[in-house]
């Protein structure tokens, strides 16, 4: 069993995103490149914060599409902290509310939260909050104050991830994005924060600090920032999935039908050679995500 824990997956995708030159991927294109490498399941990943880079996503199109497609896709529902209503009388109950009918209809977390705010938002601390009550875990982007992106804002170092996995001992976390995964090096620059960084990996990085340290915390390896992470110091790699395989999640996260995403491949050539076992490759393709999402 591979399972793909970062999907966006559309009935009819028509709008290009302003970070691509084609729309997202419809469930057959997802499924084609499914059968290809092997996944035999995605998380679908709904965009549906006011940052997010592509169409917006019902859950009743979330859903259409698992139906459709049974046993294939995992749905995840997505909620922006700004409800419409005075800031100051949002709360957890009212998310516990929503939340409570998503996980009726069989959505197993929330994300790709992808809303720019800063995670110390009393708003958003009601959503994660209400996430903890109903047992949702979240995955995330996140982003710099400077940079012109979407994502939870935060600093060097993540300080403010750390605050959460912190308040919140008994919520799931699930890092990604480029501002997370840069943080795998000690010697991380400011600059390169949102960037893919090159070179060898050195000791005292954020990202392997909060996962000795948090144990509610998750690493989704997708996209050019997680893969990159592992890739551009492959000896630091194995050291690093050695010790973190019960916490690393494959993911992919194709946004047009021609990217070209190479994380099966990467840990299945891993495994192959002998770089990692046999039972991290499993764990990471399968075993932590159904854990997590209590699959099985």
């Amino acid at each position: 069993m591979i399972i793909d824990v970062h999907a966006h997956v559309y009935t009819s995708p028509k709008i290009i995103s302003r970070f691509g030159t084609k729309p997202f991927l419809s469930a057959e294109e997802q499924i084609s490149i499914m059968d290809s490498k092997g996944v035999d399941k995605a998380v679908i990943l709904p965009l549906n914060n006011a940052e997010a880079p592509a169409e917006h996503q019902s859950i009743g199109e979330v859903l259409s599409i698992c139906e459709k497609y049974p046993g294939r896709f995992i749905p995840f529902c997505n909620l922006d902290p700004r409800l419409p209503c005075r800031p100051d009388l949002i709360n957890a109950d009212l998310f516990v509310r929503y939340l409570e009918q998503y996980k009726a209809l069989g959505c197993k977390g929330l994300g790709e939260m992808a809303c720019r705010v800063f995670w110390y938002d009393p708003s958003l601390l009601a959503l994660l909050e209400a996430c903890s009550i109903v047992g949702f875990p979240v995955l995330f982007h996140t982003t710099t104050p400077d940079e012109n992106s979407y994502g939870v804002l935060d600093y060097m170092n993540l300080p403010y991830l750390e605050f959460v996995l912190k308040k919140f001992p008994n919520l799931t976390i699930i890092g990604h994005s480029q501002a997370f995964w840069s943080e795998i090096s000690g010697d991380l620059k400011l600059e390169d924060k949102n960037s893919y960084p090159v070179g060898k990996v050195t000791l005292g990085g954020a990202v392997p600090r909060l996962l000795r340290n948090y144990p509610n915390l998750y690493a989704d390896i997708s996209a050019g920032s997680g893969l990159n992470a592992l890739s551009r110091d492959p000896e630091h790699a194995w050291k690093f999935i050695d010790e973190f395989q019960d916490r690393i999640l494959l993911g992919q996260d194709y946004c047009a039908i021609d990217n070209d995403m190479q994380h099966v491949e990467w840990l299945t050539d891993a495994r192959n050679r002998g770089k990692i076992t046999p039972s991290a490759f499993n764990k990471i393709t399968s075993g932590n995500v159904s854990r997590i999402l209590n699959l099985f």
